[in-house]
């Protein structure tokens, strides 16, 4: 066993005739010009060598083998070639292919004593399938013929029955095991001469069931075959799906290795006898009939051959690789890891946090070796095993060893590293003109929602400045009954400071004490006016700076589209358009107010010197006029003077007290109810953000989900879904130290709140529905009073009633991730074996625009042999067809029922120095003659390989 390539494409003709043939020899010139044909050509390298009944034109082609012609052609079989009845509806005699193995040393022996043994009857005489008989026969028939012509008579005329020949070839076993039935599709010779509606459509179906290939180069019977036209007709009426094989059916030179239309047979084996018969376990992946074989993978991303030099654990060798599935096998501590880490170092793609890896362990040992990877175009890429760290960050393969696979697959992440895996191949999937030049789905995720994150933003310091200013109202209602208190207290003030008041005597002191009162009440109503217009004066200057801190925010606003409406296009006699509505310069009527308010102000009070009637400072002076007339007892109007102004100042104190608490009851109660409404519809609003978040991550995920909808069984188990993930225990962790434990809460324990919290506020916070929202914000708060009036009584003395809402409101623990499910399930929940089915479905059959080499090193950890052969093998099959694979096995399934295109063997010999020496042996499944063949390694080294073999001839219904 050597180093070889394995299965790739070749062309075959498996139906030429020769000189000599005993009908249609139309070659001009005898053997030399045949022979010279084909050793001028290095297209063809097999060859099937037809002759009617016979295989006398074969053995003179293996005579000018041994002569040393023809060496060209690698492989040479016969093609025996039958007539069978019942007759076309042309009336021909259906034509009928055994293609035999030349593997057995004796097998022209053991052909013609089967032929020997197929015989017909004529005239009451029995003839038999060889020359001296089939003479005999065209001799009875024609008496006066020549001899020559007496053999192409007994040929023409040797037709057996189709049940009859089905007998023989059931009797004959050595020439059943070591033959491929092959019948032609043609409506002149073939079974599809036979018309359903004659009465034969039985025996057509027999013929067709009891073929292993099909001899047609039509496209549309190739389809039909391989179960993909007629609703799969093919596979459910005859078992299985067949190839299509096809020769030129040459005669003369001008046709040899020339069909019709070029469709030459390519076959993708060994050029074996047996790497043919794959083709009948492989109908589709293995034959293609056209000019050129099937070029699926792109050659600059395809491993030619792995050179290892300079390295004492490894022989200098060149590792040829077939470009489609390289199965690596052995047994353990053989070095099969080795490849795929030497291969994943010298291509910028091994992982340096993988320390059990061969390189790490291995790395004192082969510190300077030489790697070269020759890909498929050429091109070369060489590094050193350097003394530590990876050798670049190329990534030109992907590599998913063990320890990559293992930890993708933990708990841990599920929402991390296994999702950006997910988002990458999500990004793969969309067309270029929509990825809106990001370089990967996470750039591009922020570009599309980067509007809505700003929005979220937004509602969030919305939510924290509605906190505030409610708590800041809130906090001013608490001291209502304080006001009322302070107002009663005040009232009852007064009524005592009046009652010391000393009586008026005379008439004159009772007219000037009732003047004085009128004065005094003027006086302090004209002081709340020009108060109330001075603090209506600084609420104006404040407005102004509010004003002008929104004018800064317009103009960085301004500032930031500008250059993207310059960018964009847009003419610059349109860009008013993008500006708010808010615009100008509000100084003149600020200061027209403000002066507005200053002249009544002035009115109001008066001249000093002259006040109007009716001024402050009139009213000022009248009353200290009217103090000095009071009485004329000094003594007396002393007191009297010093209770009314305390009765002045408590009537001062009362008005503001009473004004603050119809504010709080009024407007402030009013305000504090909307804002509080506010605050919920902002909330809420937050949630509708999430939606349209959530919308756009659809629209990134579509085409990936479409791609699910249409694919395999198991690519329909997986569902792709954006979920709102909320971390509920972490927000109770945060609300939990808000409260003073010494107190008897409304939730006593973090558990008790985490409880609530599931049951009321975590459905709502899911669905995002406002109604829901509302109802589980109220039930949720309800043991904390009416909207949580009664909180601030639970917290912690450095905790306000802000700080309450500011958590109950906040949203950082809430946020769309992607969720992905099989059969239901999350991911997060599968099991590690599970995880690494549907991690394999992600880069085999999801994966479709990465066509890099894949390195995959033991998947079938943690699974069984038929989740193995039903789940994973079919995406092999399909994944080799696009990109390179090199799997390290010990599984049998992953080996034979992929099909391998090429099988590694490593092996490993303890040398005397103690450093082991590992070496490759390399080939292809259906090498099987030698002791130490690919097939007998794999059925050794692999247990249960014999059961695989069988398992894939049972697929297609050879076993009986």
């Amino acid at each position: 066993m050597g180093f070889e390539i394995g299965s790739i494409w070749r062309r075959w003709d498996p139906h030429i005739h020769t000189p000599g043939s005993i009908l249609s020899d139309n070659f001009v010139g005898g053997w030399e010009p045949y022979l010279a044909v084909i050793e001028g050509q290095s297209e063809v390298q097999a060859i099937g060598i037809t002759d009617y009944m016979s295989i006398a034109n074969y053995r003179a082609m293996r005579k000018f083998r041994a002569e040393g012609r023809i060496s060209n052609v690698r492989l040479m079989f016969p093609n025996i070639e039958f007539r069978i009845t019942p007759k076309t509806r042309d009336g021909r005699a259906i034509n009928i292919h055994l293609l035999v193995s030349p593997d057995d040393p004796s097998h022209e022996e053991e052909i013609d004593n089967a032929l020997g043994r197929l015989s017909i009857e004529f005239n009451n005489r029995i003839y038999s399938c060889q020359h001296a008989q089939l003479t005999a026969l065209g001799k009875a028939i024609k008496p006066d013929i020549s001899h020559e012509a007496a053999l192409r008579e007994g040929v023409n005329q040797f037709k057996i029955e189709f049940d009859a020949f089905k007998t023989w070839l059931k009797d004959e076993g050595w020439l059943r095991r070591n033959s491929v039935v092959a019948i032609a599709a043609g409506s002149n010779d073939g079974a599809s001469g036979i018309q359903h509606d004659d009465g034969f459509r039985a025996l057509r179906e027999e013929l067709y069931r009891f073929s292993d290939m099909i001899f047609s180069g039509k496209p549309a019977d190739r389809e039909y075959w391989l179960g993909k036209s007629h609703d799969g007709q093919a596979v459910n009426v005859y078992g299985s799906a067949k190839p299509c094989i096809h020769g030129s059916d040459a005669h003369d030179l001008a046709k040899l290795f020339k069909p019709d239309h070029n469709r030459f047979c390519w076959i993708k084996a060994d050029l074996t006898f047996e790497g043919f018969r794959q083709a009948i376990y492989e109908p589709e992946d293995r034959v293609w009939i056209g000019e050129e074989p099937p070029t699926l993978h792109d050659r600059s991303r395809t491993l030619a051959a792995v050179k290892l030099a300079n390295g004492d654990w490894f022989k200098t060798l060149t590792y040829s690789l077939n470009p489609g599935l390289v199965a690596i096998i052995g047994q353990k501590g053989m070095g099969k890891s080795a490849i795929n880490d030497l291969v994943a170092y010298a291509a910028g793609s091994w992982q340096e946090a993988d320390k059990d890896s061969f390189i790490d362990r291995a790395r004192p040992h082969i510190k300077g070796m030489s790697v070269c990877l020759v890909w498929g175009d050429g091109r070369e890429t060489i590094v050193n095993v350097a003394a530590k760290g990876a050798a670049s960050d190329k990534q030109e393969v992907r590599y998913l060893s063990q320890k990559f696979v293992e930890r993708l697959c933990a708990d841990h992440a599920a929402n991390g590293e296994l999702t950006k895996e997910i988002e990458a191949v999500i990004f793969a999937y969309l067309d270029p003109t929509e990825t809106l030049n990001a370089s990967n789905f996470q750039d591009l995720r922020e570009k599309r929602t980067s509007g809505v994150i700003a929005e979220q933003r937004r509602l969030q310091e919305d939510l924290r400045r509605l906190h505030r200013e409610i708590s800041d109202l809130y906090s001013r209602k608490l001291s209502l009954p304080e006001r009322l208190a302070k107002e009663a207290s005040l009232r009852k003030e007064r009524e005592g400071v009046v009652s010391q008041i000393p009586p008026a005597t005379t008439d004159e002191e009772v007219r000037v004490a009732a003047e004085l009162q009128i004065e005094r009440d003027a006086l302090a109503k004209l002081i709340d006016l020009v108060g109330t217009q001075r603090e209506a004066l600084l609420r104006l200057g404040r407005l102004a700076e509010k004003v002008a801190a929104f004018q800064s925010e317009i103009d960085r606003f301004w500032n930031g589209i500008a250059p993207e409406l310059k960018a964009l296009g847009i003419p610059e006699e349109h860009w008013n358009a993008f500006l708010p509505s808010f615009q100008g310069d509000i100084s003149a009527p600020v200061d027209q107010r403000k002066a507005e308010m200053q002249a009544s102000i002035a009115t109001m009070e008066g001249d000093v010197a002259s006040p109007n009637h009716g001024t402050l400072h009139f009213h000022q002076a009248k009353v200290q006029q009217l103090s000095a007339l009071t009485t004329a007892d000094e003594a007396k109007r002393t007191r009297i003077l010093e209770l009314q102004g305390r009765i002045a100042t408590i009537d001062t104190e009362l008005r503001r007290t009473r004004n603050e608490i119809e504010t709080i009851e009024g407007a402030e109660n009013e305000q504090l109810a909307s804002l509080r409404e506010q605050r919920r519809s902002t909330y809420y609003s937050y949630f509708d953000t999430l939606d349209k978040e959530r919308k756009i991550l659809a629209e990134l995920y579509e085409p990936l989900q479409r791609h699910l909808s249409l694919g395999e069984q198991q690519e329909r188990h997986l569902d792709f879904a954006i979920r709102l993930n909320v971390d509920i225990d972490g927000w109770v962790e945060k609300g939990s130290r808000l409260f003073n434990q010494r107190k008897r809460l409304p939730y006593p324990t973090p558990d008790d709140m985490a409880a609530a919290a599931n049951e009321h506020l975590k459905p709502a916070w899911t669905s995002g529905s406002h109604s829901e929202l509302k109802e589980g914000l109220d039930k949720f708060l309800s043991p904390y009073g009416e909207a949580g009036t009664t909180v601030g009584d639970y917290l912690k003395p450095s905790q306000t009633v802000s700080d309450f809402f500011d958590w109950l409101y906040s949203t950082d623990h809430i946020g769309l991730t992607y969720g992905l499910s099989y059969n239901g399930t999350p991911l997060e929940n599968l099991s590690p074996g599970t995880k690494g089915i549907v991690l394999l479905i992600l880069y085999l059959a999801m994966d479709q625009k990465d066509t890099r080499p894949l390195l995959i090193d033991q998947p079938e950890e943690n699974l069984d042999n038929e989740s193995i052969y039903s789940l994973l093998a079919s995406y092999f099959r399909k994944a080799k067809l696009r990109r390179q694979i090199l799997l390290i096995t010990h599984n049998p399934n992953l080996v034979v029922n992929t099909d391998a295109e090429q099988v590694i063997v490593a092996h490993c010999v303890k040398e005397n120095g103690g450093l082991p020496s590992f070496s490759y042996f390399a080939g292809a499944l259906e090498d099987c003659k030698e002791l130490h063949s690919t097939r007998q390694q794999v059925c050794r080294i692999l247990e249960g390989g014999a059961a695989a073999f069988q398992k894939r001839e049972r697929r297609y219904s050879l076993d009986g």
